[in-house]
């Protein structure tokens, strides 16, 4: 292939993050919003073809469920042509499997966003739906890593074994913290623990009735529906994995900071990293003091998102091209 071609593939491959990047974001303004089952049937639009349902009907929850659909089908699409111009290329047989493979997994995706819809969103098919679509954005991410001028012109040298084995426990830590931020979501765990920095007034959780009553007066309160324990317990774990990644970010760059500053590009990352934990922490804590207002909610998804994203791209730019070069 030449190198216009190449470049060309090149921008479709970013074409594809940022598009799934922007995808997950409608996602999570469809949940903030609760608005899912604005559009009761599937795949139709009420009964229509999905670009024949006029745009002057995109009113009120249908407008962002609709949307949503719109947008799925768009990165599904320019998948498939990725996947197709991926296959045609001289890329090694590698990038193209994980190519098909997303491919394959953004099948799987829309296919379990219509099964939400026809079994009136069940908790663990939206979990499921939520987890595949960062598992799908990491898997564009690498694809576009692969076939970048960056990792073609990259000059191969030993990298701290420190920051590899930091960029993997920082992308598997992330990666578990968003599925917990799934499991809170979809089972009306978002507002379970709904003072901040307290839990239901104190400062260590007991849960304990005493909590659990203290909690649910809160919420009688603020008007908002009553909660259980096991509910309480999945809100709390979200709250303490990000004390756990902050501390872990924060260790890493007090034990190793001079080894980070010795690569520009790992600095440049980690920097970026630690940036969007900040941005990160303080969404999560307007979540709750907004009383999950949908669009700081719905930043708080797209944030997180961003974090697993400069995570992945840590583990790619850490560890070694043949590393890398799996087969």
């Amino acid at each position: 292939m030449n190198l216009s071609s190449t470049s060309w593939l090149q921008r479709l491959t970013k074409t594809t993050v940022f598009c799934t990047f922007f995808l997950i974001f409608a996602g999570a303004l469809v949940k903030s919003h609760e608005v899912g089952l604005s559009v009761p049937d599937w795949p139709t639009t009420y009964g229509k073809q999905m670009f024949a349902f006029p745009l002057s009907e995109m009113v009120g929850g249908i407008f962002y469920e609709h949307g949503h659909r719109m947008i799925a089908t768009f990165v599904g699409f320019i998948t498939l042509i990725q996947a197709i111009c991926m296959g045609f290329s001289n890329q090694p047989k590698w990038v193209k499997k994980v190519s098909y493979t997303s491919l394959l997994l953004v099948i799987v995706q829309g296919i379990f966003g219509g099964i939400t819809v026809l079994f009136f969103l069940p908790p663990a098919i939206s979990i499921i739906h939520g987890v595949l679509a960062q598992t799908f954005f990491i898997l564009t991410i690498v694809i576009a890593y692969s076939i970048s001028n960056e990792r073609s012109q990259r000059i191969e040298s030993d990298q701290s074994l420190e920051i590899r084995k930091f960029s993997l426990v920082i992308m598997g830590m992330v990666y578990f913290q968003l599925i917990l931020g799934a499991l809170m979501r979809h089972t009306g765990s978002g507002m379970a623990i709904p003072d901040f920095p307290t839990m239901g007034g104190m400062w260590i959780p007991t849960f304990s009735e005493k909590m659990i009553n203290n909690i649910n007066v809160m919420l009688f309160d603020m008007d908002i529906d009553m909660i259980n324990r096991y509910q309480v317990i999945i809100h709390f774990a979200h709250r303490l994995g990000a004390i756990i990644i902050s501390g872990t970010v924060g260790y890493f760059l007090y034990q190793h900071g001079n080894i980070i500053k010795k690569n520009q590009i790992i600095h440049q990352t980690i920097i970026w990293i630690t940036i969007i934990l900040l941005i990160q922490l303080t969404l999560g804590a307007f979540t709750i003091l907004s009383e999950r207002s949908p669009y700081i909610t719905s930043f708080h998804v797209l944030t997180g998102a961003a974090f697993l994203g400069f995570c992945t791209l840590l583990v790619l730019r850490s560890n070694p091209i043949r590393w890398i070069d799996w087969k």
